[in-house]
């Protein structure tokens, strides 16, 4: 029986060995080019912008309303700024789910008779949190509908 002398090749001829070195190559020639700190542009001067007290818009209150159940506020105005509507609910206890709407409603409309998409909508069992809303200048009311306690602002940006 005859046995063969397979020759071996050096480690560093071995194809693996290659591949892997091309990959260290290339990994350093792409790192190349990554100078973060030559990108940056140093300003030439700095200037701190004081607002003027007179023309800060903050959130103002513009209505409140709380109770239970189903009910209808009077009415109120917006003047057309960004609104929001803020309301804290909570269910009755031991159900583990409530049911809460609020519709903020254009003077003179009734959500019964037209319908209306509600503003803030809940099944949760207990809630606090806000949720913008897109109404223009005039005069509206809420209607809300509920199965537990709640509260509802309506916050304009003034």
């Amino acid at each position: 029986m005859e046995i063969q002398n397979k020759i071996q090749k050096p480690w560093y001829k071995k194809t693996w060995v290659i591949i892997f070195g091309v990959l260290i190559v290339l990994v350093y020639i792409g790192n190349l080019g990554d100078d973060k700190s030559a990108n940056v542009a140093e300003p030439s001067q700095t200037y701190i912008a004081t607002p003027d007290q007179s023309n800060t818009k903050q959130w103002t209150k513009v209505y409140s309303f709380k109770g239970n159940g189903m009910k209808k506020s009077p009415v109120f105005e917006l003047k057309g700024n960004e609104a929001r509507v803020r309301y804290k609910y909570e269910a009755p206890s031991g159900l583990g789910m409530g049911m809460f709407a609020v519709y903020v409603v254009d003077e003179g409309s009734d959500i019964m008779k037209d319908g209306g998409i509600p503003e803030a909508m809940s099944s949760a069992e207990k809630e606090d949190t806000e949720s913008s809303i897109q109404k223009s200048a005039g005069r509206y009311y809420l209607s809300v509908n509920a199965s537990g306690l709640w509260e509802v602002t309506i916050e304009e940006m003034r």
